[in-house]
């Protein structure tokens, strides 16, 4: 328990590592690298989002190979590889900082292309029935009516997908970037009979984020109803939803009934 509270005493430490006399880090590192990993990827993400929907197999088929090979992969694996990649490639070392928000951007790009297509599909057929009805183009009814309303139920996904990529940037340590896990390493070196105080703040400093980012996607379900799916019902029609209309035999049959 001394233990304990003398590693809390040094807490700042773990916040933002060594910083102001040396380079920043701890949990700060943590959160800086996911924030914008997640900037980054939510626009490549929606663009492979909205391409696995087309309807032109050279532009859904990459988009596909892409997102499942990536959400097949580990991000360690990802991490790694990048690490030894870009250098080989561009001729010159990257920091470590870029080396991983690339490799975890590329990462997260995958899984927010889904969270876009699924939050298109939810959105009922008779939301662009309604809007071609109006006069609308196809895509100003995408852009107009379809993705405003996808976009509400989204974001409680893109809180949610947040706390795992914050997790995730745990595994930069492994290429030398001081985050919260790798200060947590240096101080159980430096002082093996503090290890156990040491991985205390350690899972103190994730559940800390973690949860406080659970109840924002928790306030955000009630405060725009997603919790409520009565009126997201999964019969839409993907063809319905693309840019360019499928041939009618290509088309699903209608039950009558």
């Amino acid at each position: 328990m001394e233990f304990l509270l003398e590693q809390l005493a040094n807490f700042k430490f773990y916040l933002i590592g060594a910083y102001p006399r040396g380079a920043a880090g701890g949990l700060f590192l943590n959160i800086s690298i996911a924030v914008l990993c997640l900037t980054i990827s939510f626009f490549i993400g929606a663009i492979f989002g909205f391409g696995r929907l087309s309807c032109r197999k050279f532009v859904s088929y990459p988009c596909i190979i892409y997102i499942e090979t990536i959400r097949a992969t580990p991000a360690l694996l990802l991490v790694f590889w990048f690490f030894f990649f870009i250098p080989s490639v561009l001729g010159k070392n990257v920091s470590l900082f870029w080396s991983a928000v690339i490799a975890l951007s590329i990462y997260s790009t995958a899984y927010q292309a889904e969270i876009v297509r699924a939050g298109i599909l939810a959105i009922p057929k008779g939301q662009m029935e309604a809007a071609l009805s109006s006069g609308m183009s196809r895509f100003q009814a995408l852009t107009l009516v379809i993705i405003p309303q996808a976009f509400r139920i989204m974001i409680p996904s893109f809180v949610s997908f947040f706390i795992s990529l914050f997790k995730e940037t745990s595994v930069t340590y492994v290429i030398g970037i001081v985050e919260l896990l790798q200060i947590g390493i240096i101080v159980t070196q430096r002082q093996p009979n503090r290890m156990f105080a040491a991985y205390i703040c350690m899972a103190i400093g994730f559940f800390v984020v973690c949860y406080s980012m659970s109840h924002l996607a928790r306030v955000l379900e009630k405060r725009l109803g997603i919790h409520d799916l009565s009126s997201y019902r999964p019969t839409v029609c993907r063809a319905d939803l693309l840019l360019k209309p499928c041939e009618a035999k290509n088309l699903p049959t209608q039950n009558p009934t």
